[in-house]
């Protein structure tokens, strides 16, 4: 914000464009009104009907200084690509820069294509060793200097040593100072400030507590299921035969059976998908529907799926509805359940993060089962929706948790009233994970933030001797 202030005092007056995560956008809005209301700044969001009034509004007065957009509508419709074209922006600022580190991705080429006299890349994620994704970097910020040399940056970056390379091959020496050589390339165009450097005693300590659980019975019986299907699928092909029926991602299947038995179909058998594809009928969004269109849709549906059909026809569904709080039986539902409830006694906010969506749509369930006060932000929240809720979870301290998907939720958005973040299931990638951790742990945090990610740790059985986390 300083800086679009120091350029308006200096005469440049714009256009300057800020392109943000959706997330961010409602933020970056206020802050820039509260920060320096006199600059002119517009949004450029909503629907396509909006955007149309929008462009229209800004061609008959264009005397902004400052337009913010989200990654998706900059690089999305081939109108609003062409608008942000003929702005000819004086600056272009990028929220969350690391999300620009793929230059083969149609999101650095769509952005490449705006013109701007001046790029610059901001991010609070740490720069991970990959050096070809740090001169995709260099190249966006600097096209002009680095473009040419991108290939062959990538080239150098790309090599790693191999354990026969001699000590005094130059292979060796170039996988042991390409680190160094990196970062004195990137000393005179990154400016990197640690939390502890810019806030100093300011910021109270984080810490991690891992928690582990087991697998209930259901959760045992889905896991070495998955297991075995997959094995009698590999000796099948082995041996030339059609295998049976097995998931193609037996990694994914693994996962869900860690976090739920819900998302299998397990309760829900065929012989009850009969009767409820025949009940359903009674319906009348349903009753000039083939029934056996309709069963077979409801065979690839999950437990919680069916669950929720249920609950959405209770006259002629309701029967088959589960009636004892299932979604209360997990492994990680257990240690949630203690998590919560002793954060809650002792006065604690806390951020819960998951991947999934569907996930989320349990951990609801859990929460009104016992009886704490939530929020809700995923993909799906309104653009304009989001920063309400976290005025709302900021004003109204009742409210203990607040749910996220940790894409939608876990960059850019500031919770600092929250001192306690649960990683219900974690990322493949530990920078999101680390992300959505630091949503807690950051300015105007006055308590220690505690990180409780819950991770799964069993042996399955003795003869996989497989030990999974998730």
């Amino acid at each position: 914000m300083s800086f679009f202030a120091h350029l308006l005092t200096t005469g440049e007056g714009g256009p300057h464009l800020v392109v943000v995560p959706a997330s961010t956008l409602e933020n970056w809005l206020r802050e820039f009104k509260n920060f320096c209301p006199d600059l002119a700044v517009e949004p450029y969001y909503g629907s396509q009907k909006e955007r149309v009034e929008i462009r229209e509004t800004l061609k008959r007065n264009p005397g902004f200084n400052v337009l913010v957009t989200t990654y998706n509508l900059a690089t999305g419709d081939v109108f609003d690509r062409k608008f942000l074209k003929e702005q000819k922006f004086n600056v272009c600022v990028y929220d969350e820069g690391h999300m620009l580190k793929n230059s083969s991705s149609s999101r650095y080429s769509g952005l490449m294509q705006l013109p701007a006299k001046f790029r610059l890349l901001l991010t609070g994620t740490p720069l991970q060793n990959n050096l070809q994704e740090l001169a995709s970097l260099l190249a966006f910020i600097l096209p002009n200097v680095f473009k040419d040399k991108k290939e062959d940056l990538a080239t150098v970056f790309k090599h790693k040593a191999k354990t026969s390379d001699d000590a005094e091959t130059s292979s060796a020496l170039l996988s042991v100072t390409r680190i160094q050589k990196a970062k004195a390339m990137m000393t005179p165009f990154v400016l990197r400030r640690k939390k502890q450097q810019v806030l100093g005693k300011h910021l109270p300590g984080k810490t991690t507590r891992v928690e582990y659980c087991g697998l209930n019975e259901i959760q045992k019986e889905l896991y070495d299921a998955e297991i075995a299907a997959a094995k009698e699928a590999i000796k099948a092909r082995a041996a030339g035969k059609k295998p049976t029926k097995a998931s193609s991602n037996l990694l994914m299947q693994l996962r869900k059976a860690a976090i739920h038995p819900f998302l299998f179909r397990r309760h829900f058998t065929d012989a009850t998908i009969k009767k409820m594809s025949k009940a359903i009928m009674k319906e009348d969004a349903y009753k000039n529907n083939d029934a056996t269109y309709i069963e077979e849709d409801m065979t690839v549906m999950n437990d919680f799926e069916l669950n929720r059909l249920c609950l959405c026809f209770p006259s002629t569904l309701g029967k088959f509805a589960f009636k004892k709080e299932e979604w209360m039986n997990a492994g990680k539902i257990d240690v949630l359940k203690r998590l919560i409830l002793e954060y809650q006694e002792n006065g604690d906010r806390v951020l819960v993060f998951s991947q999934f969506t569907q996930v989320m749509d349990i951990l609801e369930s859990v929460m009104s089962t016992l009886g704490i006060t939530f929020l809700r932000l995923d993909g799906s929240t309104k653009v304009e929706d989001r920063q309400d809720m976290i005025d709302q979870f900021y004003e109204e301290e009742d409210i203990t948790v607040f749910l996220l998907s940790t894409k939608a939720g876990g960059f850019g958005i500031n919770l600092a009233c929250a001192n306690k973040v649960v990683i219900f299931d974690s990322s493949f990638n530990p920078h999101d994970d680390k992300q959505a951790a630091d949503r807690a742990h950051r300015v105007g945090q006055k308590r220690p933030v505690e990180v409780c990610p819950i991770h799964l740790q069993t042996a399955v059985s003795r003869t996989n001797r497989l030990w999974l986390r998730w």
